[in-house]
């Protein structure tokens, strides 16, 4: 092989690494497109075995007062927290959103939706969080659990985990088919203010959704 065509060879294995390296950070997390929406509600438990519940749902929205997004998380830690600035916990602990600014999917794991924000708790901060929450399909007969894990800026996390932690029962994570009001939202992770997921789904080899497969993609 010739010198001129090693080095031909050399700046393409490097141009393509170059473009590999600036495109994956960018798209790890985005907005589906075309956009679903996700409803759910059920408990987990903590690594300690404390309960909390949890009702959250979130998607795009054409238009009205909360476009691009809408959504609401309502969040009940049972152990209590405690808050940055606080010497004793928070007892329940409970998270109130006020304002949904993302919705995301990750093609690595494409039964699971992102939904971040704004919310208060009654330790009586404002803090930023982000849910995740993962339809792995429906009934006793589904091949995987569903699962649901959360993240807030003030160091607060759960991480993601399958629901009643794989006991019986636990709620539901349904993920729904897009629709003309879920368009016009896009974005990437700087929806969610800096705040990382909760962490990958923790089931291995569940099958993908194809609805929600197709819905994220590059």
């Amino acid at each position: 092989m010739s010198r001129r065509a090693v080095f031909a060879l050399i700046l393409g294995v490097l141009v393509v690494g170059a473009l590999a390296l600036t495109r994956v950070p960018a798209f790890a997390h985005f907005v589906p497109s075309p956009c679903d929406f996700v409803t759910s509600g059920g408990f987990v438990f903590e690594d300690l075995g404390g309960r909390d519940n949890f009702g959250a749902h979130g998607g795009c929205k054409q238009s009205g007062p909360d476009a691009p997004f809408w959504g609401h998380v309502n969040y009940v830690d049972h152990d209590g927290f405690i808050a940055p600035g606080q010497f004793l916990p928070t007892t329940p602990y409970h998270l109130n959103s006020t304002q949904i600014t993302g919705y995301l999917c990750d093609p690595a794991f494409p039964n699971a939706r992102d939904v971040c924000g704004f919310a208060r708790t009654n330790a009586g901060e404002t803090v930023r969080f982000r849910v995740r929450l993962v339809d792995n399909g429906e009934g006793t007969n589904a091949p995987c659990k569903d699962e649901f894990g959360i993240r807030l800026d003030n160091g607060y996390l759960v991480s993601t985990r399958p629901l009643a932690n794989g006991g019986p029962g636990g709620g539901n994570v349904q993920l729904h088919k897009p629709n003309p009001s879920t368009g016009g939202a896009t974005g990437d992770d700087s929806l969610c203010g800096g705040v990382e997921h909760p962490g990958d789904p923790m089931q291995l080899g569940c099958p993908p959704n194809p609805q929600a497969q197709a819905d994220c993609h590059f």
